[in-house]
């Protein structure tokens, strides 16, 4: 039995740990953040998302990237007669230098295949004869089968304590889900199957895991979704790690034909936290009826952002609505970004994978699977379609060859975003920043142009040395990382002290900047002007 004042006493203690606790998940999450100071100091980009970090710019154009369709990466599984790829979850195998693939023939009984490439553009099928997918194994490369099953792209975890380092999220329906809520009073749906029978809307959480990304099994139970009886997922279900709250991040909609995105995290993949609406049709979404539909994110610049392409669903139509929702129309999509894996913004809402032209592969759709970055590239691989969405089944069964393949699309490094000129001459301008490291590259494509630098002060005086005259440009050349230099000044000079970069160019195509910094608010100036330690706890973006 437990006295009053020892029932208080146990509160008073409960509330001051969860307290601390809370405390120190915050200044966790703040170190985490926090900006390295002086020469240990790693560099990351800055890339043009937008122009936050300019003070001035003139002559300049805002520009999204141009992704390249390669027609040589075009793929049907050829085992399978009229067989699609959806959900292309791609990977580059360390161990034996070979690119990896896993996707689905279908959307749904999820119906997984295996390939490989030597260059991540020309596939191939992946014999994994140690499979055993569910039923019939359709062919040597078949990997995996389930009844009911519907799924997405695969999340590579960064670290796997369970052994499973490959996890699709996804969903059953069906007869399986229901067996198992008629024998476990631990189900969601048990009392419900036991009293009223099966139901349509008898759907189940369940994983898809892998260790090696060959061998996939099955694992129910885990009920990702079922922390609120409100949230009913649709799939397909992205996810990403992100190290600045050091939490994995779920893109899902939220709910069955909502065509929303919501987003939620965790510590780890047990527990989630609630769900918080990301992404809805806007104001500036007049044009017609729009949905987002699904959004792979990947971390670029080391640690500089996340980029996501959000698939966006042109679902107007002259005629009226003779279902739950609007079922038919096109899918491209849209470049969105954010600093911190949390905030995402639309950026330019112009078609970042535009469909191609009728009648080639991805003339109706093109949904995206994997962003995969190499040191010099970024590829994009995504589900084509010649048939618009609603209509691909009845499309495909009037035709002999298959409507749905794999794209391949090739995008510059740190292309996403890039400045030109207008015209001639174009100039830009930095807010204050410090440099921690003797080292600026930039990321400029000048073949037939020229692009010239200064360093300034914050008052936009240029620092003796360092002015446009004296630099070694860039001229008639396209380099990823050109390095910043001077006839007779280095940048040691420049370290530690109060900076504007000034940048000038002309038919050139300005991509990202690459140094160890800081953008300084007037407390960090004052700070570094009197030689003590500068250091961001938040929003060093």
């Amino acid at each position: 039995m437990k006295f009053p004042h020892q029932r208080i006493h146990r509160e008073i203690q409960d509330r001051l740990i969860a307290v601390i606790l809370t405390l120190s998940s915050l200044l966790g999450s703040a170190s985490d953040c926090r900006s390295q100071t002086g020469r240990d100091a790693a560099p990351r980009k800055v890339l043009f998302f937008d122009l936050w970090k300019l003070d001035y710019w003139d002559n300049i154009e805002l520009r999204q990237g141009e992704p390249r369709w390669l027609a040589e990466g075009t793929y049907n599984d050829p085992a399978v007669a009229k067989s699609g790829v959806y959900f292309p979850t791609v990977w580059h195998d360390t161990s034996s230098g070979q690119w990896r693939m896993v996707h689905s023939i279908k959307w749904s009984p999820f119906t997984m295949m295996a390939a490989q490439s030597d260059d991540g553009i020309r596939w191939r099928p992946l014999p994994v004869p140690d499979a055993k997918p569910e039923g019939e194994k359709l062919a040597p490369n078949h990997v995996f089968s389930g009844p009911g099953v519907s799924g997405g792209c695969a999340y590579i975890r960064p670290d796997a304590p369970d052994g499973f380092r490959f996890r699709i999220f996804g969903r059953q329906n069906g007869d399986s889900v229901f067996q198992r809520a008629l024998k476990s009073p631990n189900h969601p749906w048990h009392q419900l199957a036991k009293t009223e029978g099966q139901k349509r809307y008898m759907s189940e959480a369940v994983t898809i895991v892998s260790r090696d990304g060959k061998q996939w099994e099955l694992k129910t139970g885990g009920h990702w979704d079922w922390s609120r009886r409100d949230w009913h997922p649709e799939p397909p279900v992205f996810a990403f790690w992100n190290p600045v709250n050091r939490k994995h991040t779920m893109l899902v909609r939220p709910g069955w034909g909502d065509r929303r995105q919501c987003i939620r995290v965790s510590s780890d993949l047990k527990s989630w936290a609630d769900p918080e609406l990301l992404f809805q049709p806007d104001s500036l979404d007049t044009k017609g009826p729009v949905g987002m539909y699904g959004l792979p994110v990947h971390p670029v610049g080391n640690g500089a952002g996340f980029v996501g392409l959000l698939w966006m669903f042109h679902n107007s139509s002259s005629e009226p609505v003779n279902s739950f929702n609007q079922f038919f129309g096109t899918m491209d999509a849209q470049l969105v970004y954010s600093y911190d894996g949390v905030r995402f913004s639309r950026g330019k809402r112009e078609p970042f994978l535009k469909l191609n032209p009728i009648p080639l592969p991805g003339c109706t759709q093109m949904r995206v699977g994997s962003i995969v970055e190499t040191k010099g590239e970024v590829l994009i691989y995504s589900e084509a379609h010649r048939g618009a969405h609603g209509r691909e089944r009845s499309e495909q069964k009037r035709s002999e060859e298959s409507l749905g393949s794999l794209a391949v699309h090739r995008l510059r490094k740190d292309g996403w975003m890039y400045l030109q000129s207008r015209g001639d001459w174009a100039r830009i301008q930095t807010k204050p920043f410090a440099l921690w490291r003797p080292e600026i590259k930039i990321n400029a494509q000048a073949d037939y142009g020229e692009v010239r630098f200064q360093l300034t002060d914050e008052k936009s005086q240029p620092l003796k040395g360092f002015e446009f005259e004296n630099c070694l440009p860039l001229r008639g050349a396209d380099s990823l990382a050109f390095p910043l230099r001077w006839k007779d000044t280095k940048l040691e000079g420049a370290v530690n002290k109060v900076l504007r970069l000034e940048i000038k160019f002309r038919q050139a195509n300005v991509f990202a900047l690459d140094m160890a910094h800081h953008f300084l608010d007037a407390h960090d100036q004052w700070l570094l002007k009197e030689g003590k330690p500068v250091e961001a706890l938040l929003f060093d973006y």
